[in-house]
């Protein structure tokens, strides 16, 4: 049996566009909740570095993952991928790693961390480090004369106009690779056969034999035979425990009263 059989790699690549989309929606709603009090304010400023993890992830599949889709997705896929370049550059300063160069540019940009009785409050330095960390991640996106690419000066969140300029941004990126998502969900979605009742019994065999040592492959082969020779094993080493003969004869029936 191969793993076309079962479609293992269709299954993995479908719920890896679940687990993006409902982060991107759960991400969205965060971000589009008004600001009542610092604790909002720092709820916004973990997902905003939360929501560019999630949208380099989807960069990766979006090169990874090879969907037939018409000629105007195929054009989506292409601009998708353009669009989060800028993800792939704040995920690996400020998220899915913290740059020790960027940190230190961070300390830099926003001494009021520092400011003498912040200390006391651990909240707000917390919230200005969000935002130092941020910052940076935006302002350090520049061009061959150091010019910010997307927004060609630097940003500052609590300045309104810039704050309006990148979360406008922002929100536009989440809606477009939402979009992307769901017409992606639904071109793998149609390709995938879902299984009966009756294939129970041998997917749950092809389960037993995942390998989760990563570094190996994992068996995805099924025989008849083979499972009925472990059931038999099992059933016997139970004999021996003691179990009741009833409870045997029930296994042994394949759950079949």
């Amino acid at each position: 049996m191969t793993e076309d059989r079962y479609q293992i790699l269709e299954k993995s690549q479908y719920m890896t566009l679940l687990l993006l989309n409902d982060e991107l929606q759960y991400f969205d709603e965060v971000l589009s909740e008004e600001i009542r009090d610092i604790s909002g304010w720092l709820s916004k400023l973990r997902a905003t570095r939360s929501v560019f993890l999630a949208l380099h992830n989807l960069k990766e599949v979006s090169e990874r993952i090879q969907l037939k889709g018409d000629s105007g997705f195929v054009a989506k896929t292409r601009k998708l991928r353009k669009g989060l370049i800028f993800a792939n550059h704040f995920r690996n300063r400020g998220v899915g790693h913290l740059n020790d160069t960027l940190m230190r540019r961070a300390a830099q940009w926003h001494p009021q961390v520092f400011l003498d009785g912040v200390q006391t409050d651990e909240q707000l330095q917390t919230v200005e480090a969000q935002r130092a960390v941020i910052e940076s991640c935006i302002n350090s996106f520049v061009d061959k004369d150091g010019k910010q690419k997307n927004f060609g000066t630097e940003i500052d969140l609590m300045y309104p106009p810039d704050a309006k300029q990148f979360y406008e941004y922002l929100a536009a990126q989440v809606k477009e690779a939402k979009e992307w998502l769901t017409e992606a969900i639904a071109i793998l979605g149609a390709s995938i056969k879902y299984h009966s009742t009756e294939q129970v019994k041998e997917l749950a065999a092809i389960a037993g034999q995942t390998n989760f040592d990563l570094k190996e492959e994992s068996d995805i082969t099924y025989s008849e035979d083979v499972v009925k020779e472990r059931l038999a094993n099992s059933l016997r080493a139970l004999e021996k425990q003691g179990v009741d003969p009833k409870i045997i004869e029930f296994l042994n029936n394949g759950g079949k009263i």
